[in-house]
């Protein structure tokens, strides 16, 4: 089921959403949402289907249970595959925001590209463009340094796996 609502590209959503959310900030939000909810969703259900046996077996023989197991043992095991699910809701993010605020809006950067198109004044839809594109490597830049914060145990672990 979760792989036939994932298969509905998000942007073929817009005119529904605006049917049922009206035109405004609201619309946008649940177009954004919605698109980027199923990358985090699937990567999170992959990343707890591959919780390690044996640290299951071991939480169970010591008793961990409930609310513990789960943020010990579950959330630390499936947060890496969580953080790349992010890091595609990101880019998904930023691409549904542009088009949302291209089909229905009166503000926003993409509103004021489509403007800037339809008006012919090339330099400055390109300069909009660009903008979007710095701010996509600015978000990126961000959130990488935010997921090895976050992930720094992971990577250690990684960089000792790869030198043994």
């Amino acid at each position: 089921v979760l792989e036939l609502f994932r298969a509905i590209p998000p942007p073929v959503l817009v005119p529904v959403i605006m049917l049922f959310a009206g035109i405004g900030d609201t619309m946008k939000v649940l177009v954004i949402v919605s698109g980027c909810m199923w990358p985090v969703l699937l990567n999170t259900v992959e990343g707890v289907r591959a919780v390690d046996e044996v640290l299951s077996d071991t939480c169970r023989s010591y008793g961990i249970t409930g609310t513990s197991r789960l943020w010990h043992l579950v959330l630390r095991s499936a947060s890496p595959q969580i953080v790349t699910g992010m890091r595609q809701a990101l880019s998904i993010g930023i691409i549904l925001m542009v088009i949302s605020e291209m089909f229905a809006a009166s503000n926003g950067l993409g509103f004021a590209i489509v403007q800037f198109q339809r008006s012919f004044a090339i330099p400055e839809m390109w300069s909009g463009v660009l903008l979007l594109g710095l701010l996509g490597f600015a978000l990126s830049l961000l959130f990488r340094f935010a997921e090895n914060r976050v992930l720094a145990w992971y990577q250690g672990l990684r960089r000792a796996q790869r030198n043994t």
